[in-house]
């Protein structure tokens, strides 16, 4: 009988989080600034066990939930290939498609800024701003949500 080694994570129990009205205008502010700026179709925040922070751009063709878990499962998987490879992690990176691309950044260790954009806007517009968008909203978690 041959030997079969499996890997055994644990993961962390997760909580639902709770975020003060004061702070979700703030974080529902920082996304449609986001948006605007990037020209985005859609983007998500999200906690990487797939909690919908907050969301802008959305309309009944997407179905927001099951692309919240969908991203988070796609990053976390990413996340054990960056592990299997030497890596710490792989922060961010980028899906391209023929009519839409999705870019994934992680904010903080926790959290998650998913985008799709199609060829009206350029891969590096939403990589700087993610970037920038990503700093602020360390601020206000560090704050506390």
């Amino acid at each position: 009988m041959p030997n079969i080694y499996y890997n055994h994570y644990v993961m962390a129990e997760s909580q639902a989080i709770t975020v003060s009205e004061e702070k979700m205008a703030e974080l529902e502010r920082l996304l449609a600034d986001f948006c605007n700026q990037t020209n985005t179709v859609w983007a998500l925040l999200t906690t990487l066990t797939g909690q919908l922070l907050a969301q802008c751009g959305f309309v009944y063709s997407f179905d927001v939930l099951t692309i919240t878990a969908l991203a988070c499962g796609i990053f976390n998987s990413t996340m054990e290939l960056a592990r299997i490879v030497g890596e710490e992690k792989f922060s961010q990176f980028l899906q391209e498609g023929k009519n839409y691309s999705i870019y994934y950044t992680s904010v903080g260790n926790d959290y998650l800024l998913v985008s799709l954009f199609d060829d009206r806007t350029l891969a590096g517009v939403v990589k700087v701003s993610s970037d920038v968008f990503s700093k602020e909203v360390k601020k206000i978690i560090k704050e506390g949500l």
